[in-house]
């Protein structure tokens, strides 16, 4: 039986990028979009990400509705 390393990295990665975007939607509820824009392209989040994230609120997660597993 081979052992197959389920990738730490890529969901520590995961899990940065989503905290980045928690922040940005704090930003734009104190700020507005464009300076939530500026954090995530700073931050490292790819732009089509982000604006998905700040243009269409439909496609916001909320905390117990996130995916547990991969994909």
């Amino acid at each position: 039986m081979v052992m197959v390393d389920r990738g730490t990295t890529r969901s520590r990665a995961d899990a940065a990028m989503a905290a980045r975007v928690e922040d940005a939607l704090k930003i734009v509820e104190a700020d507005g979009i464009h300076p939530a824009l500026e954090y995530m392209e700073e931050a490292g989040v790819p732009r089509d990400i982000a604006l998905r994230v700040l243009c269409a609120p439909n496609f916001h997660r909320h905390g117990d509705e996130r995916r547990r597993g991969p994909r």
